[in-house]
C-alpha cells in the first residue's frame, strides 16, 4: 500500500519532552497555593491544556481562571521546548527518509503549534514538516478531528497516512479512524507497551529502526 502523508505527534514521540509535563502543571499549582500529589501527570494525560486547566482549578481549588492556568502552564514549558527538550533518536533519520520517498509531514500535537515549531527549528528538524496543528484548535486526541484535518492539510486519505504516537488513547482514537498508526516507544508509557504492540500495525522501539524504514521505501 502506497503511503502518501506522516503526521507525527510531538511529547514522547518527536522529543524527549514528558518530563516537562511530568514538572510544569504540578509546578504551577504548587505556585498558586496548591498540594499536588505523586501522579499527577498520569491524571492529565488524556487532556487537552484547556480540559487540564479546568480540572486543576476544580480539584486544587484553585482561585484563579483557567486562562491563569493555560498562561501558566505555557510559560514554563515554552522555554524547555526553546531551549532544552532533547530529540527522540532517530528521528532526524526517518524524517529524512520520508522526504527522500516525497511523503509529506506534519505534527498533530497536543501542545501548542508554536512550541512544535519552536523545538522543531531548534533541533534543525522544522524544514521537514508542512505545519504543526493542535489539540487547542481541534480537540483533544480521544476524539480524530486533529488526525483528520491533519490529513486533509496533508491530501492524503487515512487508509494512505501513518500516524506514529506513544500515547495509547491517541493511537487507539488513529485506529479507530482509518489510519496506518506506527506505536512508539517511550519511557512514560512503558506500562501500555503490551497494548500498543497489540493495537499498531508498527511498534517502534527507535525512529530510525531499520525493518520499519526499509519497508517505507517497498510500500
Amino acid at each position: 500500500m502506497k503511503v502518501e502523508g506522516a503526521i507525527f505527534d510531538l511529547d514522547g514521540t518527536l522529543v524527549d519532552s514528558m518530563y516537562v509535563w511530568d514538572w510544569a502543571p504540578a509546578e504551577l499549582v504548587r505556585q498558586l497555593g496548591g498540594n499536588p500529589p505523586e501522579g499527577l501527570a498520569r491524571d492529565l494525560r488524556e487532556m487537552d491544556l484547556k480540559e487540564a486547566a479546568a480540572y486543576l482549578i476544580d480539584r486544587f481549588h484553585l482561585t484563579c481562571t483557567p486562562e491563569t492556568i493555560f498562561q501558566g502552564v505555557n510559560r514554563l514549558v515554552t522555554q524547555e521546548y526553546r531551549e532544552q527538550v532533547p530529540m527522540k533518536p532517530g528521528a532526524d533519520v526517518l524524517l529524512a527518509r520520508l522526504e527522500a520517498l516525497g511523503i509529506p509531514c506534519g505534527i498533530a500535537t497536543a501542545s501548542e503549534g508554536f512550541q512544535a515549531r519552536a523545538a522543531m527549528e531548534r533541533l534543525g528538524l522544522w524544514r521537514y514538516f508542512q505545519f504543526a496543528i493542535s489539540s487547542m484548535e481541534y480537540g483533544s486526541k480521544s476524539k480524530p478531528d486533529l488526525y483528520l484535518e491533519a490529513a486533509r492539510r496533508l491530501g492524503s486519505p487515512p487508509e494512505r497516512t501513518l500516524v506514529f504516537e506513544d500515547a495509547l488513547h491517541a493511537a487507539r482514537t488513529a485506529v479507530q479512524a482509518g489510519f496506518l498508526v506506527a506505536g512508539v516507544y517511550d519511557p512514560a508509557a512503558q506500562g501500555d507497551r503490551a497494548e500498543m504492540v497489540s493495537l499498531c500495525r508498527w511498534y517502534l522501539p527507535r525512529l530510525d529502526d531499520a525493518a520499519f524504514c526499509e519497508g517505507l521505501a517497498r510500500s
